[in-house]
């Protein structure tokens, strides 16, 4: 469980090491350490089964991800706009928030995995924090990914700046403490199970 733990950091948090924006713990990584963590629990319960699944789709959409930043960006969404009818800004709209979406579900499916197997797990507590701390992290995403689409062209600067304080702030301590949980819960199934 342990690779989950590290899976996650690698997954939440986006640390660029230049103004390119190369980031220094790739989601392709993180998918795969989830890939290697979530085999291991599959012994325990047949409902992580469906997530390995989804968590070998994530790292392949994360590789195209990563393959779109390496190359001009300007080709990719120019080759989508001549081919679907849009323009760059819509196609990198598109695309970026599809990639965010889908790792999102992915996330949602590994959680609702979990609580579905805290019985064969054992700890049921932790599990359920877990979900809630998920939760608050998913609200507050889609929150962000409202505010900056549909809402913020109606608000005086001060306020957009404040709501999008708050906003950041709030996920990165769910984040954080989501991370803590998973760390957590990996160790105490670690000490109980050998996981």
């Amino acid at each position: 469980m342990l690779q989950i733990f590290w899976g996650s950091v690698f997954l939440l948090f986006d640390i660029n090491a230049s103004v390119y924006g190369i980031d220094i713990l790739p989601d392709f990584a993180g998918w795969i350490l989830m890939v290697f963590g979530i085999c291991r629990l599959s012994r325990h319960s047949k409902s992580f089964n469906c997530i390995k699944i989804a968590g070998v789709f994530m790292t392949i959409v994360s590789l195209v991800q990563l393959v779109i930043s390496f190359m001009s960006k300007n080709y990719i969404y120019t080759y989508f706009s001549e081919r679907f009818g849009i323009g760059n800004a819509e196609t990198e709209f598109v695309l970026t928030n599809a990639f965010w979406g889908i790792k999102l579900i992915a996330f949602t499916l590994l959680v609702i995995s979990l609580y579905k197997a805290k019985d064969s797990l054992g700890d049921i507590h932790r599990i359920k924090i877990l979900g809630t701390v998920w939760l608050a992290i998913l609200i507050i995403e889609i929150s962000t990914f409202l505010f900056n689409n549909f809402i913020v062209n109606y608000l005086p600067d001060a306020i957009q700046k404040a709501i999008m304080q708050i906003l950041v702030v709030g996920v990165i301590f769910f984040k954080i403490w989501f991370v803590y949980c998973v760390y957590k819960l990996s160790k105490a199934l670690k000490s109980s199970e050998g996981i």
